[in-house]
């Protein structure tokens, strides 16, 4: 007897199928959907559209009718990390009704809509597909994220390299500047950093699902060109998170081609010592680009100077009036004055001496701390998402980025209270032993590129705990949304083929 089963894996249909029957297909409308959040994600300062209507009219109506066929057709809320998440914001709901006299119904649908997308769609897309289909979508998801930041990086680097350029296009480059030392591309360099990192980490992930040496050549250096605004950036965060990230998967690459080669424990060793030199010279990496980037600026700076100098020292020559040639220091001082800022574009090194205090975040926890002790009916039922920033700010200290808790776990633990926090920490202690088993388990083969995965996952979670890119924000971004696509796959792949284990079992 033999017993149909539900699960995607013993779906036989295309990868992709554009058609299903006589309509469009839904796993082609959410995967496209999918590619197209993660483009505007990274591209959304670049794209002359406006971020929040593309949520709410494309992406969510779309997670719905994913969510739709998930669950009637696959039955996905079998799965325990799927519970979970739906928990999550079911008690997201509740605590927006309980805390309606400060959080305001309207206001918090745009959370509602960015939550449900990064559940129904980010995190559940890998369970509507067969196995191999998912690796497949899983590469294109990389590649659809490396080019988009390739191109903001390209961006970047013609709007602090080539300002000429960029002066003639204001609506692309307007914004992207080196600020206080730091190249920013969104409102903050700490949040213009994720982009390009990513495209480092999941360069790697597709080096490893490609064969062809041109193919590796080329990612090689589309993996560059988003390492330089990353280094520029100066988010130690971001580069610190990234080395990682790298060190892992050299770690795990090393520990795959040496396989069978060398004893085991020699193997660990060499893999170990190895990731941890090319996580040293990814940061070092990051110095001498922010070094060289320094010559440059100070160069085209004195070329400036250059050009200015002659056309100040015009300008008596142009003036018949005798008591003009005075004045000609002066106005040499003046047309050369605005080339010759010392230090304008000049790219700051940020060394470890505030590492105690993580650059001041400790206080700003210890603040939030207090104030959520202060008042324990925020611990039981949080205070909404919409308004968590603003209940807490009176408790941050004084010139701090006030209401920026600069921690999910910890904008979590304000906005839906422990019961929150606590369905959160499940979601990532599940996520943490999938991962270790799609890396290291021996139960359930996987090619490199997916046991590089969990590199993604390392990535995500250090940068939600240095900000607050996870759960914490009203709308998504680009670290939530890889971080549940990371998340989804690697779940979804750490377990054996369901369908073969059945067909044992008969």
């Amino acid at each position: 007897m033999q017993t149909k089963s539900t699960d995607p894996a013993n779906l036989k249909q295309p990868i992709l199928p554009l058609r299903e029957g006589k309509v469009l297909s839904w796993r082609y409308i959410a995967a496209f959907t999918l590619a197209a959040t993660i483009v505007l994600e990274v591209l959304f300062n670049l794209l002359p559209v406006d971020h929040d209507t593309l949520q709410l009219f494309w992406f969510f109506p779309a997670a719905l009718l994913a969510a739709s066929q998930l669950y009637f057709n696959l039955r996905v809320t079998r799965y325990v990390e799927i519970k979970l998440l739906l928990a999550f914001l079911v008690w997201g709901c509740v605590i927006i009704v309980l805390n309606y006299g400060r959080a305001q119904l309207v206001d918090s649908y745009e959370w509602f809509a960015a939550t449900f997308t990064a559940i129904a769609l980010c995190f559940a897309l890998p369970y509507a597909l067969e196995r191999e289909g998912a690796k497949r979508v899983l590469l294109m998801l990389c590649a659809v994220t490396l080019i988009a930041a390739v191109l903001l990086s390209i961006a970047s680097l013609i709007a602090v390299f080539f300002k000429d350029i960029a002066a003639k296009l204001p609506s692309i480059f307007e914004g992207i500047v080196i600020g206080d030392g730091r190249l920013n591309i969104d409102n903050h360099p700490n949040r213009s950093a994720p982009a390009p990192a990513l495209g480092v980490i999941l360069a790697g992930v597709l080096l490893a699902g490609v064969k062809k040496t041109w193919q590796r050549v080329l990612i090689v250096l589309l993996a560059v060109v988003c390492f330089v605004p990353l280094a520029l950036t100066g988010s130690r965060t971001a580069i610190l998170s990234a080395a990682l990230a790298i060190g892992y998967e050299v770690a795990l690459t090393l520990r795959n081609v040496l396989k069978g080669r060398i004893h085991t424990l020699l193997r660990v060793c060499i893999s170990l010592s190895v990731a941890a030199v090319s996580m040293f010279a990814f940061y070092q990496a990051s110095m001498l680009t922010a070094g060289v980037s320094n010559e440059i600026f100070a160069r085209q700076q004195a070329q400036t100077v250059v050009q200015a100098a002659p056309e100040a020292m015009a300008l008596p020559e142009a003036t018949t009036l005798p008591e003009a040639t005075p004045a000609l220091p002066e106005a040499t001082a003046s047309a050369a004055e605005p080339a010759e800022e010392p230090g304008s574009d000049t790219v700051v090194t940020r060394d470890f001496s505030d590492a105690d205090s993580f650059n001041g975040r400790t206080e700003i926890w210890s603040g939030v701390f207090r104030g959520l002790l202060e008042n324990p009916k925020i611990l039981l039922i949080g205070t909404g998402p919409t308004v968590a920033s603003a209940v807490m700010s009176p408790y941050f200290p004084p010139n701090s980025p006030v209401g920026i808790f600069h921690n999910s776990l910890l904008g979590v633990l304000a906005a839906f209270g422990i019961p929150g926090l606590l369905l959160l920490l499940a979601f990532l202690i599940m996520s943490a032993v999938a991962s270790i088993r799609v890396s290291f388990g021996k139960r359930v083969l996987q090619p490199l590129a997916v046991k590089l995965l969990p590199a993604v996952l390392l990535f995500t979670v250090a940068e939600g705990m240095m900000e607050d890119f996870l759960f914490a924000l009203v709308t998504l971004n680009i670290v939530l949304v890889w971080f549940m696509i990371a998340s989804g796959f690697v779940l979804r792949l750490s377990r054996p083929d369901e369908a073969q284990t059945e067909q044992k079992r008969e």
